[in-house]
């Protein structure tokens, strides 16, 4: 061997091009062999597939009677699965093997030029094939689809080598190599100007893949023997040159070469599938590398062998390096490109090779060399000046021998995998150009010649996936993961078994995919996703728990854990699992955070701004979602910003949910009139949640106790065909002593399929049809009460509220008659009602607290403001809840103490919020009608069309028609009312009607 850097010495221009190509022959080891270790995940990308799942969600949930109810909305929990994209095809890859491959063959055309006149034709020969391999009929230079761009080739080289070979002979080789890159640059451009395909030079890389697969071929046999000639080196090198100290070489030289052989013929044994041991085999290509090195420092010992062609210095060197950085940049493009037939082409040739040269040249050596080693000669000076047998001799036998292990391993295969290889290529060219028919075929030629092949199978099955060609898709899937399995294969043959619902197909796929890659986080995430599917929530959990610990897909596994506890009712907090699994704070992370923590109630510190007004699906969640979590939270939500996303014409698609969660917020805040507007107009607007929406609208009137609303309500809903909305209709008709249609209903009901609909129908039915002689217990005589008295049963009500025993029982019957007193206008009979609550003791907090609420209602109504006053300053505390009220009256004693600017501000934020509460409506009307009537009026009617049927605002209104002389109005409200109260009560009402509209008709006259 020589010193490492042996050309440094050599005179310019032979110094600087073969460090140049020096560096691109490091270049391409590096590459190869990153592109080997990397796998196919340099070619086979990840995307990333987020799928939503809807997740009801309850919000509230109060008591109505002995009903339990509550609303809820849906929200959506996103869960992100992994599927292997189509094989990249690396344009830059082949450009790059292109131009290097291309340099390369122009110094060995410079070289062809040196050479003596036998071997010059012989190089010729060989130029002629290459440019004739390179198919330049199919680049249609000029239009033309016969053989004019190989002429041209042929006149820009031929001449030129026969020029320097026979003519100028001397000039220079950088001169010669110079003229040559030259010719290459002029026919580039006449193929950039001319060629009328697409991706001209894309063309010449592929079709013309075959050339430098051959010279890689022929460099790997020319190497073979490096590594026992390295042997050798480093055995003699040491040694006595006159023999006088006796070192016994050949028993070390046996030793070593023996373990080599050995191991060469295991991984052969390993490479045909004889042997399938778990056993740490030579890996190939570090073979190749090591051998290629090797070479690199020993081609100069060969001289003597090839000394009748040209020298070592420079010629030589740079032949061989031509070589060798063709035969790695070939090999690296094959890496880079997935091509895995090549590959194992180079796998083939490598062990054969290797194995055979290796064999006869350890016979070459002891034939001719075994005396010298045993006398301890540095046999390595003359390792190439044979005495016996010839180095030929050699040659040709460990060619045969080549030969031998190919074709006992069945020369076929090599063979058709290198068409394979030459197709999957071409395969890419048309695939870049979008000629997706063509691709196909020749990615199946490429799939026919090299069975099983990953390379064309998986972009066949790719195309038909996209083609919705799932049966195609699945047979070339498997065929792709048949002998060279990668994770993206068998993640994407799953999918496809999922999507067509044969889930134990996607199960056993995975886990046979975990079995080969039991460390790979996509295989890991998307096996605990299927398994989430099926509610078998340890497995899930376990295998998205390894997917965490992968750092690749981390985020990803830990965001869909989240969505497992969101789905399944997990009692873990949100903040403990983001804490464990140091999940990201990424978009999906903070949506399924939020949707646990709105799941169980948690209050979300989470932020989100989105960068640009238009919304994207996954920002409207968030959006939606952070809203939604303000429900759960004691301050209100400013719902403009929510609002004003949703009118966005760019959010048109979202804009139904937005203003779904802001209509929840405005009824948490209790602006119960633009709540109700809101939710009203979704539920008239849409499609598809149209009878959901009714139903909350019911569910919400039902809270606020005006199940005269609710019933409404319902009834949409159940026009729409909600699956609850008869259920919650014969609630509302009970609840509003509508006894005749709510047993009609209850019956239906008993009818239903599930047990605890027919329970409660069951037990509603029975307290309708009591009657006063069958009351055994209070709690008979309560519901009785409740539901069989009406405000006109005053006497019968009187006499059985008596029997009660129950102090709370007791307290909640006068109560629920005084409300029904109280909704009649009936303000002193409700008092009269409500003081038989004197002397209870009330032990439950709740019917205590109803009764103080009341008890506050009465001293307003009353005028009582003193009083008033003292039960306010009395312990009541107004919370979040009840701002409203606490609005209300305050405003009233700010009224009456001549405070009129507290009591416009007061008034102000309460007269358009709470239809249902018309106490407060009409006292901010009143206040309002002293300046402004017509103002008054609009607070009045804006009430009252959200709750039409209250007797107190239907009068109110009445009135202040009167006072703006809306007659006609009056008139269509007063029928209404005449509907909703007594004979004797609208008589007294009517004249009061009358008298306020003749004062306001004198007012007009005297004015």
């Amino acid at each position: 061997m020589q010193s490492g850097f042996f050309w440094k010495n050599w005179a310019s221009p032979f110094r600087e091009i073969y460090t140049f190509l020096f560096l691109l022959f490091i270049g391409g080891i590096c590459c190869a062999l990153y592109f080997h270790f990397t796998g196919i995940e340099s070619i086979l990308g990840w995307s990333t597939l987020a799928q939503s799942e809807p997740i009801q969600i309850a919000i509230e949930a109060f008591k109505v009677g002995p009903f339990s109810l509550g609303t809820s909305a849906e929200s959506q929990v996103f869960s992100q699965k992994y599927l292997g994209n189509f094989p990249e095809i690396n344009e830059w890859s082949y450009y790059l093997f292109l131009i290097i491959t291309t340099l390369c063959f122009n110094v060995l055309i410079a070289i062809i030029t040196t050479l003596p006149r036998f071997y010059y034709f012989v190089g010729t020969s060989l130029l002629v094939i290459v440019l004739v391999n390179l198919k330049l009929e199919l680049l249609l230079l000029f239009g033309s689809t016969g053989k004019l761009g190989l002429i041209i080739a042929l006149v820009l080289f031929l001449p030129a080598t026969y020029i320097f070979n026979s003519f100028k002979t001397n000039v220079s080789f950088g001169a010669r190599l110079a003229t040559f890159i030259g010719l290459t640059a002029i026919f580039s451009i006449i193929i950039w100007l001319f060629a009328e395909v697409n991706s001209p030079f894309f063309h010449l890389a592929s079709y013309g893949l075959i050339n430098p697969l051959i010279i890689s071929l022929v460099f790997i046999l020319m190497i073979a023997h490096e590594i026992v000639a390295a042997f050798i080196y480093f055995i003699t090198k040491s040694a006595n040159p006159a023999g006088t100290k006796k070192n016994n070489n050949l028993l070390h030289f046996s030793i070593i070469t023996v373990i080599y052989l050995a191991n060469l013929f295991l991984a052969y044994l390993y490479e045909t599938n004889i042997i399938v041991w778990d056993f740490p085999y030579v890996n190939l290509f570090l073979l190749l590398t090591a051998s290629a090195i090797l070479g690199l420092l020993s081609y100069q010992l060969r001289e003597y062998q090839y000394e009748s062609m040209f020298k070592f210095r420079p010629v030589g060197a740079l032949f061989y390096i031509s070589m060798a950085i063709c035969c790695f940049t070939t090999l690296g493009h094959f890496f880079a490109t997935g091509n895995d037939p090549a590959i194992e082409v180079f796998r083939d040739v490598i062990i054969y090779s290797h194995l055979g040269y290796g064999i006869i040249f350890v016979v070459y050596i002891l034939a001719n060399f075994i005396d010298p080693l045993k006398r301890g000669l540095p046999v390595y000076k003359v390792l190439y000046k044979p005495t016996g047998m010839p180095y030929f001799t050699f040659r040709f036998a460990g060619l045969i021998a080549f030969i031998a292990f190919t074709v006992k391993s069945n020369y076929e295969v090599p063979v058709n995998q290198s068409f394979g290889a030459y197709y999957n290529s071409i395969g890419d060219l048309h695939k870049s150009d979008n000629q997706i028919d063509i691709a196909k075929h020749f990615y199946t030629e490429g799939a026919n010649f090299a069975f099983n092949n990953h390379k064309a199978n998986y972009a066949l099955a790719t195309i038909a996936h996209e083609q919705n060609k799932s049966t195609d898709a699945i047979e070339r899937y498997e065929k792709a993961i048949a002998k060279n399995p990668s994770p993206q294969g068998f993640i994407n043959l799953s999918s496809i078994h999922f999507d067509r619902d044969d889930f134990f197909d996607a199960v056993f796929t995975l886990q046979t995919a975990a079995e080969k890659f039991p460390n790979n986080g996509y295989i890991l995430n998307n096996l605990g996703l299927l398994y989430s599917k099926t509610r078998v929530l340890d497995t899930a959990a376990f295998y998205m728990d390894k997917a965490t610990q992968i750092s690749e897909t981390q985020a990803t596994a830990g965001s869909n854990i989240l969505t497992l506890l969101a789905l399944n009712d997990i009692p873990v907090h949100p903040d403990s699992v983001i804490a464990e699994y140091d999940i990201q704070r990424d978009p999906i992370s903070i949506n399924n955070t939020i949707v646990l923590k709105n799941k169980l109630g948690v209050v979300a510190n989470e932020r989100f701004q989105p960068q640009d007004s238009a919304l994207s699906y996954l920002q409207s969640s968030i959006l939606y979602n952070i809203a939604f979590n303000h429900l759960f939270q004691e301050d209100s939500l400013d719902t403009q910003v929510v609002r004003a996303y949703s009118t966005m014409p760019a959010n048109l698609n979202y804009r139904e949910s937005l203003q779904l969660v802001a209509a929840f917020n405005l009824e948490k805040n209790g602006d119960l009139n633009q709540s109700f507007r809101q939710l009203n107009w979704l539920a008239n607007s849409s499609q598809l949640k149209s009878g959901e929406y009714f139903n909350t609208l019911g569910m919400w009137a039902l809270k606020h106790d005006v199940p005269y609303v609710a019933k409404d309500y319902f009834e949409y809903a159940q026009n729409r065909d909600y699956k609850n909305a008869t259920l919650n209709l014969a609630i509302a008709l009970t609840e509003n002593l509508d006894r005749e249609e709510a047993i009609t209903l209850w019956q239906e009901l008993l009818l239903e399929k599930n047990r605890n609909t027919q329970i409660i129908a069951s037990n509603i039915l029975s307290i309708l049809t009591w009657e006063p002689s069958m009351l055994e217990s209070d709690k008979q005589r309560y519901y009785f009460l409740k539901y069989r008295t009406t405000y006109q049963d005053t006497v019968s009500f009187k006499n059985i509220v008596d029997e009660i025993s129950d102090a709370d029982l007791k307290a909640q019957s006068i109560l629920d008659m005084a409300q029904k007193l109280w909704r009649q206008d009936l303000t002193d009979e409700a008092v009269s009602i409500y003081s038989r609550l004197a002397g209870l003791q009330i032990t439950d907090g709740s019917v205590y607290e109803r009764a103080q609420w009341f008890e506050l209602k009465m001293l307003a109504a009353q005028g009582n403001i003193r009083g008033l006053a003292t039960k306010i300053n009395d312990g009541m505390t107004f919370g979040a809840d009840r701002q409203i009220e606490k609005n209300y009256y305050t405003g009233l004693l700010s009224e009456a103490s001549g405070d009129t600017t507290a009591a416009r501000q007061h008034y102000s934020l309460i007269a358009y919020k709470n239809p249902f509460f018309p106490e407060s409506v009409i006292a901010a009307a009143n206040f309002y009608n002293v300046t402004d009537r017509f103002e008054a009026y609009n607070i009045l009617l804006s009430a009252l069309e959200i709750n039409p049927q209250s007797i107190r605002l239907l009068k109110a209104y009445v009135l202040q028609c009167a006072r703006i002389e809306n007659e006609s109005y009056a008139q269509i409200s007063l029928e209404k009312l005449q509907e909703l109260i007594s004979p004797k009560a609208y008589r007294e009402f009517y004249q009061e009607y009358n008298a306020v509209l003749e004062k306001t008709k004198r007012e007009a006259e005297n004015f």
